[in-house]
C-alpha cells in the first residue's frame, strides 16, 4: 500500500518535472491536432485526482464548473485548450500545492476509509497511478510533435540500410482454450473485463516486431504505390496523405532516413523496432509480407506464454476493433471505454518505450482510429 502511494507521487512529481523544464510558448501550444497542449495534461491530471479523491471518496465539493469545462475532456475541444491554461508558473504553483494535498489526503484515507469501495483491492490508487503513466507518454508525443516540426536538415547521421534476413523465429500457437481478460485485485479498466474463455484455432507469430531495417525494404519496393498490398480504406487514405515514411521519419538532404524523437534527432537502428505506423501501414507490410496483423486475443496469448520478443518497444496494432467483452459494465465511470466500441477504433497491444510497466501488461488493451500515426505504434506479423 505505501509502495503504491509512493509511486503515485513519483508520478505526480515527474509531470511537474516535465512541464518545468519547457518554455511557457510549449506549455500551451498544440503541436498536433489530436494532441492538447502540455500544460493542459497537468492540469487535467490533477483535475481528476481532485475531484476521485475529494469529491468520489471523501464527498466534499471542491471542483468548480470553470475547471470542469476545460478539463473534462468531452467538455473541451483540443484545440481550445490552450487559451485557458493560467501561466506556467501559476499553474505549476495551482498543481504542486494541490498535489500535496491529495497525496495527503489519499494517505490518510486508505487507513480511515478502506472499507470503501473505491479502495477495495487498491482500486482508486491504481487508476490514478495508470492515468499519469498514460498522460505521461501522451506528453511524450507532444514534445516528439515538437521536434518533428524542427528543422534538423543538419543532423549527421550514418546511413541506414537494408538488413539480412533477422534471426526472428516464427512461433506456432496450438489450438485451444485460452484465458483473455484479467482479473486482479481491481489493477485492469472495465474494458479488460471479465475474464472469459475463447477458442482459437492453431495460428503462427513472429517472435520480434517488424524493424525499421525491414520497414526500410517496404519502402524502397515502391509498396506505398501498390494498390492491391492495401485495404480500400488504407489506399483512400494514402491517396490523401501522401506521407510514405513513418511518421516519426525524417529524411536527410544527402537522401538517407533518421528518427525524430522527444529529445531530438537520432540515427535509426535497422534491428529496432519500428513505429510511426497507423492501421493502415501495419496492415499494408503484413499484406506485402504474406502475413497479416494478430487478432488481439492471439497477440494476448502469445504473449501470456511468454513468446514475443520486445515486447513492450512499440504499441503494435492488432487486426480487431475496439469492443466490449460479453458481461463487460463500466466501472468507475461511462466514458473511458464506452464511447470507443464504435467500430472505428483499433485495438493496440504491448506499449512502447516511453510506456510505463503499470500499464505494459498482456490484458491491456489501448484504442486509436486507423489512420493515426502521432503515437509510438508499430506491429508485428501473423500467419495462418
Amino acid at each position: 500500500m505505501k509502495k503504491m502511494i509512493a509511486t503515485f507521487r513519483l508520478l505526480q512529481n515527474e509531470v511537474i518535472d516535465i512541464v518545468s523544464d519547457v518554455t511557457e510558448e510549449h506549455y500551451k501550444k498544440q503541436f498536433h491536432p489530436d494532441l492538447s497542449p502540455i500544460g493542459w495534461h497537468l492540469g487535467h491530471c490533477v483535475f481528476t485526482e481532485s475531484y476521485w479523491i475529494k469529491e468520489r471518496l471523501l464527498k466534499k465539493k471542491v471542483t468548480y464548473d470553470t475547471l470542469k469545462s476545460l478539463y473534462i475532456p468531452e467538455l473541451s475541444i483540443k484545440k481550445n485548450r490552450g487559451g485557458p491554461l493560467p501561466k506556467k508558473s501559476k499553474m505549476l504553483s495551482w498543481a504542486k500545492d494541490l498535489q500535496i494535498e491529495n497525496y495527503t489526503l489519499l494517505d490518510l484515507a486508505t487507513i480511515e476509509l478502506a472499507s470503501h469501495k473505491l479502495l477495495k483491492n487498491n482500486f482508486l490508487i491504481h487508476f490514478l497511478i495508470q492515468h499519469y503513466a498514460q498522460h505521461i507518454e501522451i506528453i511524450k508525443m507532444v514534445l516528439t510533435a515538437i521536434q518533428i516540426k524542427r528543422n534538423h536538415i543538419d543532423f549527421n547521421s550514418s546511413k541506414i540500410s537494408e538488413p539480412n534476413q533477422r534471426q526472428k523465429k516464427i512461433i506456432t500457437v496450438e489450438s485451444s482454450n485460452y484465458i483473455i481478460g484479467l482479473e486482479e485485485n481491481n489493477l485492469p479498466y472495465d474494458n479488460e473485463k471479465p475474464p472469459h474463455s475463447i477458442r482459437l484455432d492453431s495460428f503462427k507469430i513472429s517472435s520480434l516486431p517488424v524493424s525499421n531495417g525491414e520497414y526500410l525494404s517496404f519502402m524502397n519496393s515502391a509498396a506505398y504505390s501498390k494498390k492491391e498490398i492495401w485495404s480500400d480504406a488504407g489506399w483512400e487514405w494514402f491517396s490523401n496523405d501522401k506521407q510514405a515514411h513513418p511518421y516519426h521519419w525524417h529524411k536527410h538532404k544527402n537522401g538517407y532516413w533518421y528518427g525524430v524523437g522527444h529529445q531530438g534527432p537520432y540515427t535509426l537502428d535497422i534491428q529496432q523496432a519500428v513505429y510511426g505506423l497507423n492501421y493502415f501501414e501495419a496492415e499494408a507490410i503484413a499484406t506485402w509480407a504474406g502475413g497479416r496483423l494478430p487478432h488481439e486475443y492471439e497477440w494476448e496469448v502469445a504473449a501470456k506464454n511468454h513468446q514475443l520478443e520486445q515486447r513492450g518497444a512499440v504499441w503494435e496494432w492488432c487486426s480487431n476493433e475496439f469492443h466490449p467483452y460479453d458481461g463487460f459494465f463500466s466501472y468507475p465511470y461511462t466514458n473511458y471505454s464506452e464511447p470507443y466500441f464504435d467500430g472505428k477504433h483499433y485495438v493496440l497491444k504491448g506499449g512502447s518505450k516511453h510506456t510505463k510497466t503499470h500499464i505494459k501488461r498482456a490484458s491491456f488493451r489501448n484504442y486509436y482510429h486507423a489512420d493515426k500515426r502521432h503515437i509510438f505504434a508499430g506491429c508485428r506479423l501473423a500467419y495462418d
